[in-house]
């Protein structure tokens, strides 16, 4: 059906009726037809009727309405599949553009991810921000008002960008009218759409590894494609990043709910026991633990180790209040808590190390030393200085030495040369020469 020819009475009708693609990399096709077509709604029904805009804002506000559109879709089949569904959607989306637009990926997912950033920030605002007075009367801005200011204030390509104090010259208001169009004209297509599209990750040709992967994630990127790795575990598929990506959201959010526990349970005591640095220490110890397992876990656990720290933060300030007048007990926890900041650095600095000292270990034993060479130079420098300052892993170190030249032995021996394996192999060893490198050719990470 050309859609560009419909009339507006049937939008509704024609919308329920139409028979939408069920599975998921169809729809996202379809959906990027949509986008880049030439007059394909809803992205050529973006300006609300009656609307102009100056030529050197127009672009600005073409591409921030459509860009809000596009969102609207993958917030929709979010709510449908869940957050990580709609991420792999996205991913699948961004290639599929860069195939049809060289570049035109990155460019995608960086507007989306500012779309996201302003709905977060409009949702932020209470009705008291949002309401003035004008003559007497309480007037209320929609959303759609402060999406519109958001984005002329923060669009790269924005004649306002930059400059926070340059008035809008009304452009706000008719953009706001804008958004509020587009949603409608979205939702009319999108809603049908995506009440029809089923998500299964073993249809997914490809995806995009993440920026911060979670553990589950960062093995399988170590492993795919990787002649280290024996052949049938160098090939990885979508459903793999898509299984290893709940692992690991899984994993921050078990983390989570266990230190609101401690949190809990530290503060719901009006006072303390009289043993109550023994009582300290054991908080401490358990928060300690739980930022310990959020280093191994990964991903983007940022906020999570914000909350850590302020839990922290608040359990050493008890403490030091306590011994406030005691020059050498403060010395001395200043002390401990020195060292264990130095043992964490070292032993949860590296991924592949945290990884390694995982309860039941992320990395199955059979690929400790292929996962180990995987790592860069600098990360392989870190995990060395980590095994080498924990005594209980002199042994491991030592095994990994061996089974490391071995491994590679075994690879050159098949033909196989990557350029940083001999100085991975220096930095095993010991040795501060700077080696000569093997062949070219980049060994995948």
């Amino acid at each position: 059906m050309d859609w560009r020819f419909w009339k507006a009475e049937k939008r509704h009708e024609e919308a329920e009726t139409h028979n939408w693609p069920t599975e998921t990399h169809e729809s996202i096709r379809q959906l990027l037809g949509m986008y880049l077509g030439a007059g394909t709604p809803p992205f050529a029904n973006w300006s609300a009727p009656g609307i102009v805009f100056a030529p050197n804002v127009e672009a600005t506000a073409r591409n921030s309405v459509k860009g809000y559109q596009l969102a609207l879709w993958f917030w929709l089949f979010a709510g449908k599949h869940g957050a990580i569904a709609a991420r792999m959607a996205r991913e699948t989306f961004c290639l599929l553009a860069d195939a049809a637009q060289p570049a035109s990926g990155d460019a995608i997912d960086a507007l989306l991810d500012l779309e996201s950033r302003l709905a977060r920030s409009v949702e932020s605002i209470s009705a008291e921000q949002r309401t003035f007075s004008q003559e007497g009367q309480a007037v209320e801005l929609p959303m759609e008002f402060f999406l519109a200011t958001g984005a002329l204030r923060f669009m790269p390509e924005s004649p306002y960008a930059g400059d926070a104090g340059a008035p809008l010259q009304g452009n706000d208001y008719k953009l706001a009218d804008c958004f509020r169009h587009a949603t409608e004209e979205a939702l009319v297509l999108f809603r049908p759409m995506i009440q029809a599209v089923e998500f299964d990750s073993k249809l997914l040709p490809n995806w995009k590894w993440s920026a911060r992967p979670g553990a589950a994630e960062r093995h399988l990127q170590r492993r795919h494609g990787n002649p280290l790795f024996p052949l049938h575990r160098q090939m990885v598929t979508a459903h793999d990043v898509h299984e290893a990506r709940i692992a690991d959201n899984q994993a921050l959010l078990d983390i989570r709910n266990e230190l609101n526990e401690v949190r809990h349970a530290f503060f719901e005591k009006p006072s303390l026991p009289l043993n109550w640095q023994s009582y300290l220490e054991n908080f401490r110890e358990q928060v300690d633990r739980l930022d310990e397992r959020r280093l191994v876990a990964g991903g983007q656990n940022a906020p999570l180790g914000d909350a850590v720290g302020a839990l922290r933060a608040d359990i050493l300030a008890t403490w030091r209040a306590e011994i406030q007048k005691n020059r050498n007990s403060l010395a001395a926890l200043d002390q401990d808590e020195a060292r264990k900041a130095e043992r964490r650095a070292l032993l949860y600095g590296c991924d592949w190390t945290g990884q390694l000292l995982s309860h039941g270990s992320l990395i199955p034993a059979e690929e400790v030393v292929p996962a180990l060479l995987s790592e860069s130079p600098a990360e392989l420098e870190k995990a060395v200085a980590g095994l080498q300052a924990e005594p209980r892993l002199h042994e491991t170190l030592a095994h990994c030495r061996a089974a490391a030249h071995r491994l590679v032995g075994e690879l050159r021996a098949a033909g196989h040369g990557f350029p940083d394996l001999t100085e991975k192999l220096y930095i095993l060893d010991g040795k501060r020469e700077v080696p000569q490198e093997d062949s070219p050719g980049p060994l995948p990470a």
